[in-house]
């Protein structure tokens, strides 16, 4: 019983650092594993980021279109983020992409108006 309770004790640790170090590791990455990591870790919050759109970056045989850019929370706050969308996407459309770090879930238009100011500055830059 004692044996058992160490290594359950040992493992919560082990558990418990990963996620507090996880975060750090994933806060300037935005591939698809920072993306898998940020998406099960309960640390990490839920949130909302804007990008402007641009050309894809690839494009499969099937038409699926993945973009990476650098995406705005609305005190202004940078980090990079990688989707996917059924096609490519209009140029110069502004998206509020909802996201738990890394992890991109559902990307909207948006208008102009409905950027908070922080983000929508650097967004025009």
């Amino acid at each position: 019983m004692k044996k058992l309770f160490i290594t359950l004790l040992a493992g919560g640790t082990l558990l418990g650092g990963a996620f507090l170090i996880t975060p750090q590791l994933t806060k300037n990455s935005g591939g698809e594993l920072a993306g898998i990591i940020d998406r099960f870790n309960p640390l990490i919050p839920q949130g909302e980021v804007y990008v402007k759109t641009k050309k894809a970056d690839e494009v499969n045989g099937y038409g699926t279109a993945t973009y990476r850019q650098t995406a705005i929370d609305k005190e202004g706050q940078t980090r990079k983020v990688e989707f996917s969308g059924i096609s490519e996407l209009k140029v110069d459309r502004y998206l509020k992409l909802k996201n738990k770090g890394a992890y991109v879930e559902t990307y909207e238009e948006v208008f102009e108006d409905e950027i908070p100011a922080a983000a929508l500055a650097v967004l025009k830059n």
